[in-house]
Protein backbone atom coordinates (compact mmCIF):
# COMPACT_ATOMS: atom_id res chain seq x y z
CA UNK A 1 0.00 0.00 0.00
CA UNK A 2 1.02 3.45 -0.65
CA UNK A 3 1.25 6.40 1.59
CA UNK A 4 -1.22 8.45 0.00
CA UNK A 5 -4.50 6.58 1.26
CA UNK A 6 -7.71 5.52 -0.40
CA UNK A 7 -8.53 9.23 -0.85
CA UNK A 8 -6.23 9.64 -3.47
CA UNK A 9 -6.51 10.67 -7.23
CA UNK A 10 -4.01 9.58 -9.94
CA UNK A 11 -4.66 12.12 -12.54
CA UNK A 12 -3.49 11.18 -16.34
CA UNK A 13 -3.04 13.75 -19.37
CA UNK A 14 -0.72 14.62 -21.40
CA UNK A 15 -1.48 17.92 -21.38
CA UNK A 16 0.73 19.53 -18.69
CA UNK A 17 -1.13 23.04 -18.45
CA UNK A 18 -4.29 20.11 -17.71
CA UNK A 19 -2.36 18.07 -15.21
CA UNK A 20 -1.45 20.79 -13.15
CA UNK A 21 -4.69 22.67 -12.80
CA UNK A 22 -6.38 19.37 -12.26
CA UNK A 23 -4.32 18.83 -9.51
CA UNK A 24 -4.85 21.55 -8.24
CA UNK A 25 -8.46 21.65 -8.45
CA UNK A 26 -8.91 18.30 -6.96
CA UNK A 27 -6.69 19.83 -4.04
CA UNK A 28 -9.13 22.69 -3.66
CA UNK A 29 -11.45 20.20 -3.26
CA UNK A 30 -9.94 18.11 -0.45
CA UNK A 31 -8.56 15.32 -2.16
CA UNK A 32 -5.11 14.32 -2.51
CA UNK A 33 -3.99 14.18 -5.94
CA UNK A 34 -0.55 12.06 -8.01
CA UNK A 35 0.09 13.28 -11.71
CA UNK A 36 1.15 11.26 -14.33
CA UNK A 37 2.10 12.57 -17.87
CA UNK A 38 0.92 8.87 -19.27
CA UNK A 39 -1.09 6.44 -18.89
CA UNK A 40 2.58 4.51 -19.19
CA UNK A 41 4.29 6.10 -16.55
CA UNK A 42 0.91 5.54 -14.38
CA UNK A 43 1.22 1.74 -14.79
CA UNK A 44 4.91 1.37 -14.28
CA UNK A 45 4.29 3.04 -10.84
CA UNK A 46 0.55 1.68 -10.29
CA UNK A 47 1.75 -1.58 -8.31
CA UNK A 48 3.22 0.49 -5.63
CA UNK A 49 0.27 2.95 -5.11
CA UNK A 50 -2.13 2.61 -2.32
CA UNK A 51 -6.11 2.62 -3.25
CA UNK A 52 -7.33 5.40 -5.18
CA UNK A 53 -9.59 6.52 -8.00
CA UNK A 54 -8.12 7.08 -11.83
CA UNK A 55 -8.94 10.11 -13.70
CA UNK A 56 -7.71 9.80 -17.05
CA UNK A 57 -7.91 11.54 -20.47
CA UNK A 58 -9.27 10.16 -23.35
CA UNK A 59 -6.84 11.23 -26.10
CA UNK A 60 -3.26 10.41 -25.22
CA UNK A 61 -0.28 9.28 -27.11
CA UNK A 62 0.85 5.82 -26.92
CA UNK A 63 -2.12 4.43 -24.97
CA UNK A 64 -5.92 6.66 -24.48
CA UNK A 65 -7.85 6.20 -21.28
CA UNK A 66 -9.60 2.63 -23.20
CA UNK A 67 -6.28 1.31 -23.35
CA UNK A 68 -5.66 2.11 -19.95
CA UNK A 69 -8.55 0.97 -18.56
CA UNK A 70 -8.05 -2.51 -19.83
CA UNK A 71 -4.44 -2.29 -18.29
CA UNK A 72 -5.56 -1.56 -15.07
CA UNK A 73 -8.58 -5.32 -15.09
CA UNK A 74 -5.63 -7.30 -17.30
CA UNK A 75 -3.61 -6.22 -13.73
CA UNK A 76 -6.47 -7.01 -11.47
CA UNK A 77 -6.80 -3.23 -10.61
CA UNK A 78 -10.23 -2.36 -9.51
CA UNK A 79 -9.84 1.01 -8.94
CA UNK A 80 -12.69 2.99 -10.00
CA UNK A 81 -11.56 4.93 -13.41
CA UNK A 82 -13.35 8.27 -14.54
CA UNK A 83 -12.73 9.20 -18.15
CA UNK A 84 -12.30 13.28 -19.33
CA UNK A 85 -12.60 14.22 -22.62
CA UNK A 86 -13.38 17.54 -24.99
CA UNK A 87 -15.28 15.28 -26.93
CA UNK A 88 -18.85 14.89 -26.85
CA UNK A 89 -21.74 12.53 -28.22
CA UNK A 90 -23.79 9.75 -27.49
CA UNK A 91 -21.48 7.08 -28.71
CA UNK A 92 -18.85 8.00 -26.40
CA UNK A 93 -20.92 7.99 -23.32
CA UNK A 94 -22.15 4.55 -24.15
CA UNK A 95 -18.75 3.39 -25.24
CA UNK A 96 -17.57 4.84 -21.69
CA UNK A 97 -20.65 2.75 -19.81
CA UNK A 98 -19.62 -0.51 -21.49
CA UNK A 99 -16.19 0.05 -20.32
CA UNK A 100 -17.08 0.30 -16.68
CA UNK A 101 -16.22 3.92 -16.31
CA UNK A 102 -17.31 4.99 -13.13
CA UNK A 103 -17.84 8.76 -15.11
CA UNK A 104 -17.59 10.82 -17.92
CA UNK A 105 -16.57 13.96 -17.44
CA UNK A 106 -16.13 17.26 -20.38
CA UNK A 107 -13.09 19.20 -20.56
CA UNK A 108 -12.90 21.93 -19.15
CA UNK A 109 -13.87 19.98 -15.77
CA UNK A 110 -16.55 21.96 -13.51
CA UNK A 111 -15.55 21.65 -9.83
CA UNK A 112 -19.01 20.80 -8.58
CA UNK A 113 -19.49 17.56 -11.28
CA UNK A 114 -16.07 16.34 -10.38
CA UNK A 115 -16.37 16.49 -6.77
CA UNK A 116 -19.98 14.99 -7.17
CA UNK A 117 -18.10 11.95 -9.67
CA UNK A 118 -15.55 11.34 -7.12
CA UNK A 119 -17.43 11.05 -4.26
CA UNK A 120 -20.11 8.45 -6.25
CA UNK A 121 -16.64 6.61 -7.16
CA UNK A 122 -15.32 6.63 -3.75
CA UNK A 123 -18.49 5.25 -2.22
CA UNK A 124 -18.99 2.55 -4.80
CA UNK A 125 -15.19 1.97 -4.40
CA UNK A 126 -15.05 1.79 -0.29
CA UNK A 127 -18.44 0.28 0.05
Amino acid sequence: MGALGPRCVYVIDDDQVVLESTAFLLGALGFQCRAFASAESFLRTAATLGPGCVLTDLRMPEMDGFGLAAALQERGVAWPVLLMTSENGPELAHRAENHGFAALLRKPLDGALLEGALARAFAMFEG
